[in-house]
């Protein structure tokens, strides 16, 4: 029988996945390159205050037509200007430069955990894939086992045809069974692997050894509690409250932007070089003052309705986002409650497959029972044993899921159950 994995290779563990998946996440990456735009964006303020600063220059030559007009030397010219606007609603766009910004790493953040968590569910899953493939390895490890004294048995008599051929179908069955098991799993390990940014063309698939185990035990969780405690630091929320509070400047913006009188700086300094140096400068300031903006319905008027209305819908967003992580972290606890539940009835079941193999085979060697009902209860203990951890898995992926759903690790969620 060919092992799971070679001994020698690649020892994976859950923690050692997280860094790679991390070091070669494109999407994260990506991530990481607009957070520092955000970042140097929330640091240089003072840029959105910079005076608009340009220098012209130019030549002038007159080239007479008329022999009375006397020809003149060539006149060159320079001027350095600046102008700053300045509109009452520049704080507001400050403030919300620097909300981006702290979106931003929120969303980094987010993405980071979230990556983590997918990583957990994969690492668990080839986890139980590699069990499944134990117990499928034992499986046909007995059918080959029965085949071999059930061979004896015919060479001697004792048993029939029919009977002998079954046992030579099962025992072919066990070894598609595992055969296709195997399969998957490599398969399943290549993918992750190459997430991982490990190379696959190199063998290393064929060689990684996941190293732990999926350990569950039963956690008793109030969700009121867990609520109260964890709901205010759920990401979705922080990122939601900051776009309230973004799109509250942002009306406050508009109207000031487009009500409020606006000042305008400017100032200039040129030189002109034609029959010596002859040096001007000049500075002023304006104000400006919208009507239209005023009148009810104007284009302008309508565009900060239309921001307030946006205000507006966001605070009904984040009051039904709170609503439905409440739901949701209630269906959580409740479903892991259920969850482990199944895993002590699948448990069960293979206690009680276990003890009716073990009569059954003693049956089928007396001579009182049938090879296909032999069969059919060593089946239903190879089923029992593969449903015992698809429950233990699922029950794990549920208690990954109410950790992100709370912005924990497993293990916070864990202590917070004690």
């Amino acid at each position: 029988m060919a092992e799971t994995a070679p001994a020698a290779g690649l020892i994976l563990t859950l923690e050692r996945a997280w860094e790679l998946a991390e070091q070669n996440s494109v999407a994260l990456q990506k991530r990481a390159l607009d957070l520092d735009l955000d970042r140097v964006k929330a640091k240089s303020l003072w840029a959105q205050v910079f005076p608009s600063i340009n220098i012209s220059g130019g030549a002038n030559y007159t080239i007479p037509l008329n022999s009375n007009v006397k020809e003149t030397d060539p006149s060159y010219t320079a001027r350095l200007s600046l102008s700053l606007g300045l509109s009452a609603g520049l704080p507001y766009t400050l403030a919300n430069i620097s909300l981006a910004y702290k979106n931003g790493l929120l969303n980094y953040e987010q993405a980071r955990r979230q990556l983590r968590f997918q990583t957990s569910k994969t690492f668990y899953s080839l986890l139980a894939q590699k069990d499944s493939l134990l117990v499928l390895e034992g499986s046909t490890r007995l059918a080959e086992e029965q085949l071999v004294r059930d061979r004896a048995a015919r060479q001697n008599g004792y048993l029939g045809e029919v009977d002998f051929l079954s046992s030579s179908l099962s025992a072919e069955r066990a070894k598609l069974s595992y055969t296709r098991a195997l399969s998957e799993y490599r398969s399943a390990l290549g993918d992750f692997l190459a997430v991982l940014g490990l190379d696959r063309a190199g063998g290393t698939a064929g060689n990684a050894v996941l190293e732990g185990e999926v350990e569950i035990s039963p956690l008793k969780l109030d969700p009121e509690a867990l609520i109260a405690a964890r709901l205010p630091q759920r990401p979705s929320l922080a990122v939601q409250r900051n776009e309230v509070e973004r799109l509250k400047n942002a009306r406050m913006e508009s109207f000031l932007s487009a009500k409020a009188p606006s000042l305008n700086f400017s100032a200039s300094l040129g030189a002109s070089l034609a029959k010596g140096l002859d040096d001007t400068a000049s500075a002023g300031v304006s104000v400006s003052i919208p009507i239209d903006p005023w009148i009810p319905r104007s284009q302008k008027d309508q565009a900060v309705r239309r921001a307030q209305g946006e205000y507006e819908k966001a605070l009904l967003d984040l009051r039904d986002m709170e609503d439905s992580a409440r739901r949701e972290i209630r269906s959580y606890v409740e479903n892991t409650a259920n969850a482990w539940r199944e895993v002590e009835i699948a448990r069960l079941q293979v206690s009680y497959a276990q003890r009716s193999f073990e009569l059954a085979e003693q049956g089928y060697r007396m001579g009182t029972m049938n090879f296909l009902n032999f069969e059919t209860v060593r089946n239903r203990l190879t089923e029992a044993r593969q449903q015992r951890l698809q429950s233990e898995l699922n029950y794990q992926v549920l208690i990954l899921d109410l950790a992100a759903s709370l912005d924990m690790d497993e293990a916070e969620l864990r202590r917070f159950s004690e």
